[in-house]
């Protein structure tokens, strides 16, 4: 009897912690940058305008057309889906407390505010990741695809993470790379490279380089603030790796922050390396779940939180998330 009481109030925590979380995004209203070009195009596709669409995005839309709002009913649905699949993958490691804690800490919440579409993706494929540890390779590939047509394009270039390395890497090779990494980033040196090479190409070229507004001046970037709290949170991943205990997921995220900080002044390739940079909130959990040491976890949580904080105050990388206001206000 007691198990099953037990049980039961864990049911109810889970099923709270879904609705104030999913709720807290999905009623929100002109908060993130591109909110106001969601209620554009829902009005386009309202008005039967074709798109170039993903299909499933674009049958949302096309679902609630009905009412001139309908665009709320869009955002609404949009979180459920975000967070459902969050909330599995969260429980499935049996890490959902600490998995939410860092969804909002390493401002995952501010990109699913922003960028609703890809902010579905990225939740699917943090999801997917379990195919890729178990080798089901159709699971993957299947999940994978039907995320990039349904909702984010962008989703079937992780196809090729499949093939990720699966054993460990030095942690002194991964220290480097990241440090390396962002040096060269500092003094704007992959801009230059990356850029030169982006010109060449057809159509792109003319698109997103040069003087896009797709990239973005070395002396706009800010601080850089941001930027140093994930190459610090990057080199204690690497140094604590065997902690984790999860090398493929390890190698993923830590290539995925070198990549980050390799196209970070290139929003459009900036794009491909948030599914892998935001592994974060997945990795960093299990390694305090995994870790016995007390006074290291708080140190963790505290470096979280204290971030969080900073980018609430300086503006950091909140994606227009701030401040909040719901349909009601």
């Amino acid at each position: 009897m007691s198990e099953r009481i037990k049980s039961n109030s864990n049911h109810i925590l889970i099923v709270a912690s879904f609705l104030v979380v999913f709720l807290f995004v999905g009623l929100r209203h002109y908060v993130g940058n591109d909110y106001e070009a969601y209620t554009y195009l829902f009005s386009t596709i309202r008005n039967g305008v074709d798109t170039r669409l993903e299909y499933g995005f674009y049958l949302l839309n096309e679902l609630f057309s009905g009412y001139s709002d309908g665009y709320k009913y869009v955002m609404l649905v949009s979180s459920f889906i975000v967070f459902s699949f969050l909330f599995i993958t969260f429980i499935r490691e049996k890490v959902l407390a600490l998995g939410i804690f860092f969804v909002f800490a390493f401002e995952l919440i501010f990109l699913i505010n922003d960028q609703v579409r890809q902010g579905i993706a990225i939740a699917v494929f943090l999801y997917a990741i379990q195919f890729i540890e178990k080798r089901e390779i159709y699971k993957y590939a299947f999940v994978m695809i039907t995320a990039g047509v349904l909702f984010h394009y962008s989703a079937l270039i992780m196809l090729p993470v499949y093939f990720m390395y699966r054993k460990p890497l030095p942690s002194w090779l991964w220290c480097a790379a990241i440090i390396v990494s962002f040096l060269f980033y500092s003094r704007g040196l992959f801009q230059n490279i990356l850029g030169n090479l982006i010109s060449i190409i057809p159509f792109y070229g003319e698109r997103f380089g040069g003087d896009s507004k797709h990239v973005v001046a070395i002396e706009k970037l800010g601080s850089g603030l941001a930027v140093m709290f994930w190459v610090v949170f990057g080199l204690y991943t690497a140094i604590n790796q065997s902690k984790i205990n999860r090398p493929l997921l390890t190698n993923i995220y830590l290539f995925g922050t070198v990549f980050f900080l390799i196209t970070l002044d290139f929003h459009i390739i900036t794009r491909v390396a948030f599914y892998l940079v935001y592994l974060k909130v997945l990795v960093l959990p299990i390694y305090i779940k995994n870790e016995t040491n007390l006074t290291l976890k708080l140190g963790v949580l505290a470096a979280a939180l204290l971030f969080f904080e900073l980018e609430i105050f300086l503006e950091l990388g909140t994606h227009g998330g701030y401040p909040y206001q719901t349909i009601f206000n």
